[in-house]
Protein backbone atom coordinates (compact mmCIF):
# COMPACT_ATOMS: atom_id res chain seq x y z
CA UNK A 1 0.00 0.00 0.00
CA UNK A 2 2.58 2.44 0.96
CA UNK A 3 4.50 2.00 -2.26
CA UNK A 4 1.60 2.76 -4.62
CA UNK A 5 1.43 5.85 -2.97
CA UNK A 6 4.66 6.89 -3.09
CA UNK A 7 4.98 6.66 -7.00
CA UNK A 8 2.32 9.52 -7.49
CA UNK A 9 4.22 12.33 -6.63
CA UNK A 10 6.79 11.13 -8.56
CA UNK A 11 4.12 10.49 -11.66
CA UNK A 12 3.02 14.33 -11.32
CA UNK A 13 6.76 15.69 -10.68
CA UNK A 14 7.35 14.09 -14.51
CA UNK A 15 4.36 15.52 -15.87
CA UNK A 16 5.05 18.94 -14.30
CA UNK A 17 8.57 18.85 -15.92
CA UNK A 18 7.08 17.81 -18.80
CA UNK A 19 4.52 20.61 -19.15
CA UNK A 20 7.09 23.32 -18.63
CA UNK A 21 10.10 22.65 -20.89
CA UNK A 22 9.02 24.73 -23.57
CA UNK A 23 9.48 27.36 -21.27
CA UNK A 24 12.94 26.16 -20.07
CA UNK A 25 13.73 26.32 -23.67
CA UNK A 26 12.84 30.00 -24.09
CA UNK A 27 14.92 30.67 -20.46
CA UNK A 28 18.11 29.06 -22.06
CA UNK A 29 17.86 30.30 -25.33
CA UNK A 30 18.07 33.86 -23.34
CA UNK A 31 21.18 33.22 -21.45
CA UNK A 32 22.85 32.19 -25.02
CA UNK A 33 21.75 35.30 -26.44
CA UNK A 34 23.41 37.14 -23.60
CA UNK A 35 26.22 35.56 -24.07
CA UNK A 36 26.65 35.67 -27.43
CA UNK A 37 25.71 39.88 -27.29
CA UNK A 38 28.71 39.93 -24.83
CA UNK A 39 31.13 37.94 -26.75
CA UNK A 40 30.06 39.16 -30.33
CA UNK A 41 30.43 43.42 -28.18
CA UNK A 42 34.22 42.30 -27.51
CA UNK A 43 34.56 40.80 -31.03
CA UNK A 44 33.65 44.03 -32.19
CA UNK A 45 36.00 46.36 -30.21
CA UNK A 46 38.83 44.45 -30.73
CA UNK A 47 38.36 44.30 -34.74
CA UNK A 48 37.60 48.12 -34.38
CA UNK A 49 40.66 48.89 -32.77
CA UNK A 50 42.79 46.86 -35.22
CA UNK A 51 41.05 48.27 -37.70
CA UNK A 52 42.09 51.71 -36.81
CA UNK A 53 45.46 50.99 -35.98
CA UNK A 54 45.50 49.38 -39.94
CA UNK A 55 43.99 51.83 -41.61
CA UNK A 56 46.59 54.62 -40.20
CA UNK A 57 49.34 52.18 -41.02
CA UNK A 58 48.58 50.95 -44.26
CA UNK A 59 44.98 52.89 -45.99
CA UNK A 60 42.92 49.84 -45.85
CA UNK A 61 39.92 51.54 -45.22
CA UNK A 62 37.58 49.66 -47.71
CA UNK A 63 38.26 46.20 -46.21
CA UNK A 64 37.47 47.91 -42.79
CA UNK A 65 34.52 49.57 -43.91
CA UNK A 66 33.35 46.26 -44.91
CA UNK A 67 33.83 44.35 -41.58
CA UNK A 68 32.43 47.68 -39.40
CA UNK A 69 29.01 46.84 -41.93
CA UNK A 70 29.05 43.24 -40.98
CA UNK A 71 29.47 43.51 -37.05
CA UNK A 72 27.00 46.22 -37.40
CA UNK A 73 24.24 43.51 -39.33
CA UNK A 74 25.39 41.01 -36.32
CA UNK A 75 24.74 43.62 -33.22
CA UNK A 76 21.24 44.51 -35.25
CA UNK A 77 20.43 41.17 -35.08
CA UNK A 78 21.46 40.42 -31.47
CA UNK A 79 19.07 43.41 -30.79
CA UNK A 80 16.05 41.77 -32.63
CA UNK A 81 16.69 39.20 -30.46
CA UNK A 82 16.82 40.83 -27.27
CA UNK A 83 13.49 42.88 -27.96
CA UNK A 84 12.09 39.48 -28.75
CA UNK A 85 13.26 37.60 -25.55
CA UNK A 86 12.24 40.64 -23.41
CA UNK A 87 8.56 40.37 -24.45
CA UNK A 88 8.87 36.83 -22.56
CA UNK A 89 7.13 36.49 -19.40
CA UNK A 90 9.30 34.78 -16.98
CA UNK A 91 7.19 34.81 -13.64
CA UNK A 92 5.54 31.57 -14.75
CA UNK A 93 8.24 29.22 -15.21
CA UNK A 94 10.02 30.28 -11.55
CA UNK A 95 6.54 29.59 -9.96
CA UNK A 96 6.69 26.13 -11.91
CA UNK A 97 9.72 25.74 -10.33
CA UNK A 98 8.80 26.71 -6.99
CA UNK A 99 5.63 24.10 -7.19
CA UNK A 100 8.30 21.27 -8.43
CA UNK A 101 10.87 22.16 -5.67
CA UNK A 102 7.66 22.17 -2.73
CA UNK A 103 6.68 18.53 -4.46
CA UNK A 104 9.99 17.11 -4.33
CA UNK A 105 10.45 17.85 -0.86
CA UNK A 106 7.08 16.46 0.14
CA UNK A 107 8.38 13.41 -1.56
CA UNK A 108 11.12 12.68 0.51
CA UNK A 109 9.59 13.30 3.47
CA UNK A 110 7.21 10.54 2.73
CA UNK A 111 9.96 8.68 1.50
CA UNK A 112 11.91 9.15 4.84
CA UNK A 113 8.66 7.79 6.67
CA UNK A 114 8.16 4.85 4.40
CA UNK A 115 12.21 3.88 5.15
CA UNK A 116 11.74 3.99 8.85
CA UNK A 117 8.78 1.61 8.60
CA UNK A 118 10.40 -0.58 6.49
CA UNK A 119 13.81 -0.93 8.82
CA UNK A 120 11.91 -0.96 11.83
CA UNK A 121 12.26 -4.56 13.50
CA UNK A 122 9.65 -6.82 13.59
CA UNK A 123 8.55 -7.19 17.26
CA UNK A 124 8.73 -10.53 18.49
CA UNK A 125 6.09 -12.66 19.57
CA UNK A 126 5.25 -13.08 23.02
CA UNK A 127 5.71 -16.55 24.00
CA UNK A 128 3.64 -17.75 27.45
CA UNK A 129 5.77 -18.86 29.75
CA UNK A 130 5.16 -22.85 30.61
CA UNK A 131 5.64 -23.04 34.31
CA UNK A 132 8.53 -25.84 34.79
CA UNK A 133 7.20 -28.72 36.59
CA UNK A 134 9.59 -30.20 38.53
CA UNK A 135 10.15 -34.09 38.28
CA UNK A 136 9.05 -36.24 41.04
CA UNK A 137 11.66 -37.85 42.35
CA UNK A 138 10.78 -41.98 42.88
CA UNK A 139 11.05 -43.13 46.81
CA UNK A 140 14.11 -45.56 46.64
CA UNK A 141 13.36 -48.96 48.56
CA UNK A 142 15.06 -49.95 51.01
CA UNK A 143 15.95 -53.85 51.33
CA UNK A 144 17.41 -56.12 53.71
CA UNK A 145 19.08 -58.58 51.89
CA UNK A 146 20.07 -58.60 48.55
CA UNK A 147 17.19 -61.20 46.88
CA UNK A 148 14.77 -58.56 48.20
CA UNK A 149 15.61 -56.59 44.81
CA UNK A 150 13.53 -58.67 42.76
CA UNK A 151 10.49 -57.72 45.05
CA UNK A 152 10.82 -53.92 44.44
CA UNK A 153 12.11 -54.81 40.32
CA UNK A 154 10.58 -57.87 39.23
CA UNK A 155 12.40 -57.40 35.79
CA UNK A 156 15.79 -58.49 37.62
CA UNK A 157 16.86 -61.61 36.79
CA UNK A 158 20.27 -61.04 38.41
CA UNK A 159 21.70 -58.83 41.19
CA UNK A 160 25.44 -59.10 42.90
CA UNK A 161 27.93 -57.21 44.53
CA UNK A 162 32.03 -57.95 43.61
CA UNK A 163 34.99 -56.59 44.75
CA UNK A 164 37.76 -55.12 42.44
CA UNK A 165 39.37 -58.55 42.55
CA UNK A 166 36.81 -60.63 41.76
CA UNK A 167 35.30 -61.62 44.89
CA UNK A 168 31.06 -61.90 44.69
CA UNK A 169 30.09 -60.64 47.98
CA UNK A 170 26.36 -61.27 47.46
CA UNK A 171 24.12 -62.41 44.54
CA UNK A 172 20.54 -63.55 43.36
CA UNK A 173 19.49 -65.63 40.64
CA UNK A 174 21.96 -66.53 37.48
CA UNK A 175 23.75 -64.87 35.54
CA UNK A 176 24.02 -65.37 32.14
CA UNK A 177 27.94 -64.45 31.95
CA UNK A 178 30.40 -64.99 34.23
CA UNK A 179 30.28 -61.88 36.44
CA UNK A 180 34.55 -61.64 36.74
CA UNK A 181 34.36 -61.34 33.35
CA UNK A 182 31.97 -58.42 33.19
CA UNK A 183 34.36 -56.51 35.85
CA UNK A 184 37.26 -56.89 32.54
CA UNK A 185 34.98 -54.88 30.73
CA UNK A 186 35.50 -51.81 33.11
CA UNK A 187 39.06 -52.37 33.25
CA UNK A 188 39.83 -52.68 30.24
CA UNK A 189 38.02 -49.33 29.13
CA UNK A 190 38.50 -47.53 31.97
CA UNK A 191 35.73 -46.49 33.23
CA UNK A 192 33.32 -46.86 36.36
CA UNK A 193 29.80 -48.09 34.44
CA UNK A 194 28.81 -50.25 31.63
CA UNK A 195 25.39 -51.22 30.35
CA UNK A 196 25.95 -54.30 28.02
CA UNK A 197 23.13 -56.36 25.24
CA UNK A 198 23.36 -60.10 25.50
CA UNK A 199 20.03 -61.14 22.92
CA UNK A 200 17.29 -59.99 25.66
CA UNK A 201 18.79 -59.32 28.46
CA UNK A 202 20.11 -56.23 29.54
CA UNK A 203 23.07 -56.38 32.00
CA UNK A 204 24.83 -53.12 33.86
CA UNK A 205 27.88 -52.67 35.52
CA UNK A 206 28.52 -49.92 38.22
CA UNK A 207 30.94 -48.98 40.76
CA UNK A 208 29.54 -48.67 44.55
CA UNK A 209 32.12 -47.44 46.25
CA UNK A 210 35.19 -48.21 48.60
CA UNK A 211 35.76 -51.20 51.21
CA UNK A 212 39.24 -51.76 53.01
CA UNK A 213 40.96 -50.00 49.51
CA UNK A 214 38.93 -52.46 47.08
CA UNK A 215 36.81 -51.10 44.94
CA UNK A 216 33.41 -52.95 44.49
CA UNK A 217 31.22 -52.83 41.65
CA UNK A 218 27.24 -53.79 41.81
CA UNK A 219 26.03 -56.15 38.65
CA UNK A 220 22.25 -56.05 37.15
CA UNK A 221 20.89 -58.33 34.75
CA UNK A 222 17.41 -57.30 33.64
CA UNK A 223 14.86 -60.01 31.46
CA UNK A 224 13.66 -58.35 28.13
CA UNK A 225 16.36 -55.61 28.90
CA UNK A 226 14.99 -54.16 25.37
CA UNK A 227 11.60 -53.47 27.03
CA UNK A 228 13.03 -51.94 30.39
CA UNK A 229 12.32 -48.42 31.07
CA UNK A 230 15.69 -46.32 32.11
CA UNK A 231 13.47 -45.38 35.37
CA UNK A 232 13.45 -49.15 37.19
CA UNK A 233 17.50 -49.74 35.61
CA UNK A 234 17.81 -46.23 37.39
CA UNK A 235 15.68 -47.16 40.39
CA UNK A 236 17.39 -51.01 40.69
CA UNK A 237 20.72 -49.38 40.96
CA UNK A 238 20.15 -46.99 43.37
CA UNK A 239 18.64 -49.42 45.78
CA UNK A 240 21.71 -51.70 45.79
CA UNK A 241 23.74 -48.48 46.08
CA UNK A 242 21.62 -47.77 49.07
CA UNK A 243 21.50 -51.64 50.34
CA UNK A 244 25.74 -51.49 49.97
CA UNK A 245 26.16 -48.40 51.41
CA UNK A 246 24.13 -49.14 55.02
CA UNK A 247 24.64 -53.02 55.01
CA UNK A 248 28.15 -53.95 53.69
CA UNK A 249 30.38 -50.84 53.87
CA UNK A 250 29.37 -50.11 57.28
CA UNK A 251 30.24 -53.67 58.66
Amino acid sequence: MHSTNEMIPSAESVSVWLQISEQLVVVLLVFMSINLGISIGLLFLYIFSVRRGVEKEKGLSTAGDELVRMLESMRNDVASVREALSKVDLEPVFERFSSVESRISSLESKIAVLERRLLRPAEAPVVPKVPVRKAVETVVPSISKLSDIHLAFPQVKYAGIITSQGYVVESYGVCSEEPAKLLEIVRIYGTNSASIMRGKSRIEIFHLGEVKDLSNYGILEFMDGSEVSEEVVDGAKRAISKYFMSAIASR
